[in-house]
């Protein structure tokens, strides 16, 4: 299913959008869901658009994609493409993968800020030098 929603992702950010956000974006997400919705059943609401189209977005390429869907569900996918720095959410991605997190595990470390505490952590004198 996590490949299937990254592809929807790929198609509406390359056919759709053109590539394009904004207020138009938003409109063709809402009609999009409403058509899917009533040609393949519940499922496909505006928001459940967004996580496909937002997948697409942090995953570019199928081959990285498909190794992170292997390893990780649809949730734990969810929990890491919001997260906007690519570093951060490779952070996340590998330590998932190691430790066999649930996703409830997984959004309990980003919520504690487990990648900024571990970066700190690991430069402690150009912390307190900056502070």
């Amino acid at each position: 299913m996590s490949l299937l929603y990254w592809k929807v992702g790929i198609l509406i950010q390359r056919d759709v959008l053109n590539s394009k956000r904004a207020e138009y974006g938003k409109q063709i997400i809402e009609t999009l869901a409403n058509q899917l919705t009533a040609g393949y059943g519940p499922g496909w609401s505006k928001q459940q658009l967004r996580h496909c189209l937002r997948t697409a977005e942090a995953f570019p390429q199928e081959e990285i994609f498909s190794a992170v869907r292997r390893e990780l569900t649809w949730t734990h996918i969810k929990s890491i493409i919001y997260i906007e720095d690519e570093i951060k959410r490779s952070f996340y991605v590998e330590l998932c993968k190691m430790e066999n997190w649930s996703s409830r595990q997984l959004q309990e470390r980003i919520q504690s800020m487990l990648f900024e505490r571990t970066a700190i952590s690991k430069r402690p004198d150009d912390t307190i030098k900056t502070s």
